[in-house]
């Protein structure tokens, strides 16, 4: 696995997960800090990020492709689409760029299943 791979599926991790923190700490929508869930999202990502490395090109398709849907469509949901319709407040911001890290997964996802198995040596 190339390291650039692992460096973008990271950042893009981070971001998302920076904005899980600042939606459940900084910026909650229902104005109650939510600590647990937090901190399991970001436990979630750190093993996410870890064990990205020793799996098959097809599992780090499907992970890299599960959490850029859920980071976009999160996103789009919750942040932009509101953010587009009432203006943006809060963590609308960080929101935009879940939503981005999210499409960025999903071309890693793409490209990691499109990718023509190596050659076998024999």
């Amino acid at each position: 696995m190339p390291s650039t791979e692992l460096r973008i599926f990271a950042a893009a991790m981070a971001v998302e997960t920076a904005h899980l923190v600042d939606d459940g700490l900084l910026n909650p929508h229902d104005g109650a800090t939510d600590v647990p869930s937090t901190l399991i999202s970001v436990a979630i990502a750190i093993v996410a990020v870890a064990s990205y490395g020793r799996l098959a090109r097809p599992a780090r398709a499907i992970l890299a492709g599960l959490f850029g849907l859920a980071g976009l469509l999160s996103g789009l949901d919750m942040h932009v689409i509101p953010a587009l319709q009432h203006g943006a407040a809060g963590g609308d911001y960080t929101g935009f760029g879940q939503a981005a890290a999210g499409l960025v997964l999903l071309a890693l996802a793409a490209a990691l299943a499109l990718r023509q198995p190596s050659p076998q040596p024999s």
